[in-house]
């Protein structure tokens, strides 16, 4: 055999084998128009899946800042700066001649017997209601509690005014559980309170 007709068989047992392979291998067109439709429908649930997530955390956020976003309308009565009912009328008009203006009447109530200073667990009691005990923090095995804004630990003094009057207290004995507070002032005499913490 020549070398010419050598090649003329490879050439015709590759044009076979591509015709061979092209069969076998061909994409049928059924099978691109249901990929093409799995492909849609792939696409269509992740866009649900994104819109139920996105509806989802919109949810979320609403949920949280809710009173931010619409805050509820302002109760004139809770205000602070609002004159009583009886006050009212004797506000003073700014547009009306100094001559023409009302001046108010201010009662004056007799004076009283000063009542005798408190003494003992009385005055214990009270101070105990004037201060803001926070949370307990416990960290390096040092136990501290949150009073008036301010971190004390066992053994720590601070004071409270009481009618004008300051009032030291000491932290006598400190856990997470319960705290006792002790008066420190020797004038005014000698009280222990328990007082258990949240």
């Amino acid at each position: 055999m020549s070398k010419q007709t050598k090649q003329i068989l490879t050439l015709v047992l590759l044009l076979v084998l591509w015709g061979i392979s092209w069969r076998v291998n061909r994409i049928p067109t059924v099978t691109v128009v249901a990929a093409m439709k799995a492909k849609a429908a792939k696409a269509t649930q992740a866009e649900n899946l994104l819109a139920n997530r996105f509806h989802r955390v919109r949810a979320q956020i609403d949920g949280l800042y809710h009173y931010r976003i619409k805050p509820v309308p302002f109760d004139p009565k809770g205000n602070p700066f609002r004159l009583p009912s009886s006050m009212a009328e004797e506000v003073i008009d700014t547009d009306v001649p100094a001559s023409k203006t009302k001046t108010p009447v201010i009662d004056v109530a007799p004076p009283t017997p000063e009542a005798p200073a408190e003494s003992g667990d009385v005055l214990l009691r009270h101070a105990i209601d004037l201060i803001h005990m926070g949370g307990v923090v416990t960290f390096n095995e040092s136990t501290r509690i949150n009073i008036n804004g301010d971190l004390k630990r066992e053994g720590d003094v601070f004071t409270v005014t009481l009618k004008g009057r300051l009032v030291l207290l000491r932290i006598k004995h400190l856990t997470t559980g319960y705290i006792i507070l002790a008066l420190d002032d020797p004038a005014a005499g000698n009280a222990e309170a328990r007082v258990r913490l949240n």
